[in-house]
């Protein structure tokens, strides 16, 4: 039952037998839990089940398993990847329990937890945002170079023209676009995205609100253009050093989507309409915070190169199996397929791309409803922007690009042209909306 891309090096490896038969739904009753680490594998099973435990384990890892002789401290042994001379084990104990598995909470992480369960009901969802807070919404892209924080720039100027005020954070700590757009408008910002971080991690208030109201007071003054920066650092020389990362967060808190509160508060505080974030590229534990939060409104841009498109698949079904949008007042994801050559001859790769992006998707997206599509054209001028805010607006504008993207403001819960908070459109309503939208094909073809 080993699949054939796993090999035996590691624990780590171990466990991810177990982990793909739990989301199998193969776990057997009498398991109840499963902890794996470097000295051992730890099984928690029911009282009288050791004979049953030990021929499960034979049937999963197959000649891997080995009963332990009677001098042995363990109940049995897993044996790893090995040279012939220095054979590597994994011991296995077995502890008999009588506890229930407790009531499992969703978190915004990539990382394994530290003990899998049986396998009960439904996962606790987050509280749902209060419907005073502004939406916040996550670009993220899996590859870089497809055009991620121009679509956000894009979008943020949307907004501003129909009189919409944003909250723009730039939640790219490694590579940094957005500061760096705003550097000469904004030379020496008063605050950064860091320092929320840290402020927040050390705020002794559980929801943050002192970190949100000082980096409110510090933003105040830094409007520009219907547009409040927080940048990811206070000087572009700072991104070498984070001591306090986004994971940090939620090491031991009781809220682990205290990053979406705090940064809707902070747009709350701010008296924004919309909290907008772009995200680095790929996976990191910053773009889990946001894009498994099934309450944000994810944004994810890819090209039609067959790298892209691979990766935004398996970040969908990732969002499928860790954070669907299941509530009403949780929104669908939306896509941007960007770099679109406009002529004629792409027309069957952009259908062939969404029904790839579509069929990642369709785990948590009913059939008779599609994700939001946004579809750009592919603009030479914005290969290379310039370094300042004006004339990167000018030449987006010139692309064409804002005017595509207003379809995107149709989907988030404000009201064009004033600053008045709706209240969000439930997922059924939306997916009626977005049928409604692709039937009309008024996606910029």
């Amino acid at each position: 039952m080993i699949s054939s891309d796993i090999r035996l090096y590691t624990w780590v490896d171990v466990e991810e037998v177990l982990l793909r038969i739990q989301e199998q739904g193969n776990w057997p009753q009498w398991l109840v839990w499963a902890r794996s680490y470097w000295d051992g594998l730890t099984i928690g099973i029911r009282p009288g089940y050791q004979a049953q435990a030990k021929d499960w384990l034979r049937e999963v890892y197959e000649s891997r398993f080995r009963i332990s002789s009677e001098k042995e401290m363990s109940e049995g042994l897993i044996i790893l990847e090995s040279l012939p001379e220095n054979e590597r084990i994994l011991p296995i104990f077995f502890e008999e329990t009588q506890e229930e598995p407790p009531l499992l909470k969703l978190k915004p992480s990539l990382s394994r937890p530290g003990v899998l369960w049986s396998p009960g009901g439904d996962i606790q969802s987050p509280e749902s945002l209060a419907s005073d807070l502004p939406p916040v919404v996550a670009f993220h892209s899996f590859k870089g170079g497809v055009g991620r924080t121009t679509h956000a720039l894009a979008l943020a100027q949307a907004l501003t023209e129909d009189k919409q005020q944003v909250l723009l954070v730039d939640g790219d700590m490694e590579a940094p676009g957005i500061s760096w757009v705003f550097e000469q408008r904004l030379p020496n910002p008063p605050v950064s995205f860091a320092d929320f971080l840290a402020l927040a991690h050390g705020d002794s208030s559980p929801d943050g609100k002192n970190a949100v109201q000082l980096v409110a007071d510090r933003l105040q003054s830094g409007l520009i253009d219907g547009i409040y920066i927080l940048p990811s650092f206070r000087s572009t020389a700072g991104f070498t050093s984070l001591e306090i990362r986004p994971e940090h967060l939620i090491q031991g808190a009781k809220n682990p989507f205290i990053l979406t509160d705090i940064l809707a508060n902070l747009g709350k505080n701010l008296g924004v309409d919309v909290v907008l974030v772009d995200l680095h590229a790929g996976l990191s534990e910053l773009a889990a915070l946001l894009i498994l939060d099934p309450r944000v409104y994810r944004i994810f841009v890819t090209t039609l190169s067959g790298q892209a498109i691979s990766g935004t698949s398996a970040i969908l079904e990732l969002i499928g199996k860790r954070a669907p949008s299941t509530r009403d007042t949780e929104p669908l994801p939306a896509l941007i397929i960007s770099q679109v050559p406009e002529d004629n001859q792409h027309s069957d790769l952009v259908l062939e791309t969404e029904k790839v992006l579509l069929e990642a998707a369709r785990s948590f997206i009913s059939e008779d409803a599609e994700p939001l599509t946004v579809i750009t054209p592919f603009a030479e001028n914005l290969l290379a922007l310039p370094p300042s805010w004006e004339d990167v607006l000018t030449r987006i504008q010139r692309s064409g690009i804002v005017a595509k993207i207003r379809t995107l403001i149709d989907w988030l819960p404000v009201q064009r042209g004033k600053t008045v908070q709706e209240k969000i459109p439930s997922l059924k309503s939306q997916r009626e909306s977005l049928t409604n939208f692709r039937r009309n094909k008024n996606f910029g073809r």
